[in-house]
């Protein structure tokens, strides 16, 4: 499928989970209240933390070995799935031994411990196996698989809130059970051969390679939820469900990004000419923030309805909210301009820029949760995306030599081409 299908089949993708994630947020939180959404919350986030880093940078080697290395697809995927599942049965040892001696996770029981590996495997099959669908940028496909789960899953939520059933248990059951419909779809759908097997020496390159993104991974995952977690630590559980709300509705503006990045990925690993990608990524960046600085002055002002839809207890997410809306315009640039490096073989930019964005993220959430609560999470985490922004903007004109109209101006060229698109 070509560059723009991918595209628009990611922003459908994105709105329809925008329409539904929004009502089912607003039902969840007033049938949970601020403490059981906080309850939910933080184990759904510990885990998915767990599953999308617990690879150790395997799943983020995929698209490059597959595309660029020459590797047999079927050992690829044979050497891949073995490691992984010797991987999770590592991590559910050691986690059920932390368990079990009262060290991590003691306020939950082991339901959600034994869902919470359910769903790190789940994962870790999921992501590996959309990566194969990126890379082969069989988007599309993938898109619609996704919402014959995630629509019936909306469905069942309303219809528990609805009937006053919902319970922080059910709602993490009904989120893992999504998580593994969707991994068992991929898997089949795929129908990628393998047998298990291990290949040190293919292992030991897919490490070297995937490490570096896996690590700036996690300084990009932790600089999005590194606030969350210290409010837990340092205001409690009521303090989190309500600037979770805040966060999940600051993050509404990755709609854009999240609907370009696999797209431009695949598109990038299948173009061999410099100028063709250099154009491609120019002209994706500069729409992509200027549509977010669009949404951000949107959204500033419709915060002020946070407690008109989800009561009283969530007026304080309306402040948080537009903090972050702000910082979020320069996120996006800063998911979207990784892939460039990512399909170049040079992940450790990205690992440069998100080590140093953490380190600042940390800093100022330590100085100013416990002087301004919520709102001080808000404005750290939103520097912090401002410096990321513009860190990714310095490195593309100081070393991959863009120029910053380039990179941000519209010209005639650009709207040539999205009238282009618009007709053809």
């Amino acid at each position: 499928m070509g560059y723009k299908a991918n595209i628009t089949s990611n922003l459908l993708n994105q709105i329809i989970r925008v329409v539904l994630g929004a009502l089912t947020s607003i039902l969840v939180a007033r049938t949970l209240g601020p403490s059981g959404q906080g309850y939910v919350a933080y184990v759904l986030l510990i885990f998915t933390l767990v599953g999308n880093y617990g690879h150790m940078g395997l799943n983020s080697a995929v698209m490059y070995f597959l595309k660029r290395s020459g590797t047999d697809p079927e050992r690829l995927m044979g050497n891949n799935f073995t490691a992984l599942l010797l991987t999770w049965l590592l991590i559910s040892a050691v986690l059920l031994a932390l368990r079990s001696f009262g060290v991590v996770l003691g306020d939950y029981n082991y339901f959600y411990i034994l869902g919470g590996l359910v769903l790190v495997l789940a994962t870790f099959i999921y992501y590996n196996h959309h990566a194969w669908f990126t890379a082969d940028e069989r988007i599309i496909p993938a898109n619609i698989y996704n919402m014959v789960v995630f629509i019936p899953k909306s469905l069942i939520i309303i219809l528990l809130c609805v009937c006053g059933l919902l319970s922080p248990a059910a709602f993490f059951a009904i989120s893992v059970a999504a998580l593994l419909s969707n991994a068992l779809i991929l898997f089949f759908k795929l129908g990628q051969p393998f047998r298990l097997l291990i290949d040190f020496s293919l292992l030991k390159a897919e490490y070297s390679y995937g490490l570096v993104i896996w690590l700036s991974s996690v300084f990009t995952y932790l600089n999005l939820r590194l606030d969350q977690i210290m409010i837990r630590s340092m205001l409690g559980d009521s303090d989190l469900g309500v600037y979770s709300i805040a966060v999940s509705l600051a993050e509404l503006m990755f709609l854009i990004p999240f609907s370009i990045n696999s797209a431009l990925l695949g598109r990038l690993y299948n173009t061999s000419d410099p100028q063709v990608s250099r154009r491609v990524l120019s002209q994706t960046l500069k729409f992509s923030f200027y549509i977010c600085a669009v949404l951000a002055l949107l959204g500033i002002p419709l915060s002020l309805l946070i407690p008109v839809f989800y009561g009283a207890a969530y007026a304080q997410a309306a402040p948080a909210t537009m903090i972050l809306l702000g910082g979020m315009v320069f996120a996006s640039l800063a998911s979207i301009s990784p892939q460039h490096f990512f399909s170049l073989g040079k992940p450790r930019i990205h690992l440069l820029l998100s080590g140093l964005t953490l380190l600042l993220n940390t800093l100022l959430n330590l100085l100013w949760i416990p002087l301004w609560g919520i709102s001080g999470a808000a404005l750290a985490s939103s520097i912090s995306y401002l410096a990321f922004g513009l860190g990714y903007l310095a490195v593309f004109i100081l070393r991959e030599g863009f120029t910053l109209s380039e990179l941000l101006a519209l010209n005639r060229q650009d709207l040539k081409e999205i009238w282009n698109r618009k007709t053809n």
